[in-house]
């Protein structure tokens, strides 16, 4: 589904009905936006992002895209002893 939303002069946007209704969201429902090559994306902040590169080097996962590392190991180990 697309839609056009138009940004006002205070820099807000409105979700069309048809859109709010898609998503399933509802006053209070926390949304979460994200840019990338130039599209801006919306999501619900209960969605995981879609991860679409990541390369394990020594147990540790390198995802680029968002900027961090994730130490799998530790982050194992720390779920298995707590």
């Amino acid at each position: 589904m697309t839609a056009t939303i138009t940004m006002d002069e205070g820099g807000q946007i409105v979700l069309p009905a048809a859109l709010k209704r898609a998503l399933g969201v509802v006053p209070g429902t926390r949304l979460r936006a994200e840019v990338s090559g130039g599209r801006l994306q919306i999501m619900k902040e209960d969605e995981p992002p879609e991860i679409k590169e990541g390369v394990l080097e020594n147990g540790v996962l390198v995802l680029p895209h968002f900027g961090f590392t994730v130490d799998v190991g530790a982050a194992l180990r720390a779920s298995v002893y707590h």
